[in-house]
């Protein structure tokens, strides 16, 4: 059976692994590439914004076996990242560094449009279980409560595996990038006729 949960300091091993065990190429298996990866995607989120982070748990195993993270203060993200995040990432990756440098930029803009931008990963045993559906429903939730309107996130491209996820879901694209790259973009009125409610527990 698989809960959803509030972020706890326990999962934060299971998250990381999970997020560096998405990484390609060369970044699979140099482990200063790895660390780069869960610096870039999710290490500002379990330290300053925890209650914005949802933990998918196999409640047979305790094993954490999806996330979702998000931001719902794009000051405090951008003045953290940039002088915590930043510099760590460019010891351990020059092209990673300059990547997030622009998607910071993108952020910002986003940030003011839309707010909600989120990251969601999923432990690849537990993936085709519909768990991405529920960790988006409890992020949309708790964005709701904060009077947030939208969720939204920037995909490669339309041939990704996660895009047609996203579309299912309800997601609309919004407004294209470099690279064929695309903002996708969810209208959190819509959440509750569409998806229901998901219990959340500590």
């Amino acid at each position: 059976m698989i809960e959803i949960k509030k972020f706890k300091e326990e999962y934060r091993k299971d998250i990381r692994k999970i997020c560096a065990d998405t990484a390609k190429g060369s970044f699979a298996k140099n482990p200063k590439k790895r660390e780069a990866i869960c610096l870039t995607y999710i290490d500002y989120y379990l330290d300053y914004e925890p209650e914005n982070v949802f933990v998918a748990v196999d409640s047979n195993t305790n094993f954490g076996c999806g996330y979702i993270v998000c931001s719902t203060n794009s000051d405090l993200y951008q003045e953290k990242f940039k002088t915590e995040y930043l510099p760590k990432i460019k010891k351990k990756s020059s092209i990673l560094y300059l990547f997030t440098k622009i998607c910071c930029r993108v952020n910002k803009k986003l940030d003011e449009k839309f707010s909600g931008g989120f990251h969601i990963n999923i432990d690849s045993n537990y993936q085709g279980k519909k768990i991405g559906n529920l960790l988006l429903t409890a992020c949309g939730q708790n964005l709701l409560t904060k009077n947030i309107k939208y969720m939204y996130l920037v995909t490669k491209n339309r041939k990704t595996r996660g895009y047609g996820f996203y579309i299912h879901f309800g997601f609309k694209e919004t407004k294209k990038y470099f690279l064929g790259s695309l903002c996708l973009t969810y209208n959190l009125k819509n959440l509750q006729q569409q998806h229901g409610n998901v219990e959340i527990t500590e």
